[in-house]
């Protein structure tokens, strides 16, 4: 079950930081809103789940986790950590959070970006070749070769 939640913490954390960028520690507080992107209310919904599923002596540690993430910028190593600490918290005393959050995630959107000179993303399942080498040649399964200049 500890892999199961830290699993489910780490999925979650793109989503709690663009929350937290969005909204900063009001987060817990605010109304959504509707020019919010997706994956920031996705944010928004994991945090709010957890802090209605909670006690009150964790709700107090959740803000001060989310009020030092804000502080230190949601990237930070040590605010992420504090907040990492409080939903694994969280997750352990209500092991059916961590099966509705998952379910959640599974419907929220993904952010793919590529930048920089060659870079690729996939927003999900590749099946494919993926190349940015100049005069690639590409071997498939059963000896067949793609030449991309032929092509």
């Amino acid at each position: 079950m500890e892999t199961e939640i830290m699993r489910a913490v780490d999925e979650m954390g793109p989503y709690v930081a663009a929350a937290l960028a969005a909204y900063g520690a009001g987060v817990l507080s605010r109304a959504e809103d509707a020019s919010a992107d997706a994956t920031v209310n996705a944010g928004r919904h994991i945090l709010l789940r957890v802090w209605s599923r909670i006690s009150p002596t964790r709700r107090l540690m959740l803000q001060q986790a989310v009020e030092d993430a804000v502080t230190t910028g949601p990237a930070a190593d040590d605010g992420a950590a504090a907040l990492r600490v409080q939903l694994r918290h969280a997750l352990r005393e209500d092991p059916r959070l961590v099966e509705e959050l998952r379910n959640l995630l599974v419907t929220a959107p993904r952010t793919v970006t590529a930048s920089g000179e060659r870079s690729v993303a996939v927003g999900g399942d590749n099946t494919g070749v993926v190349s940015t080498a100049d005069g690639a040649r590409i071997t498939v399964h059963g000896g067949r070769t793609t030449d991309p200049a032929s092509s």
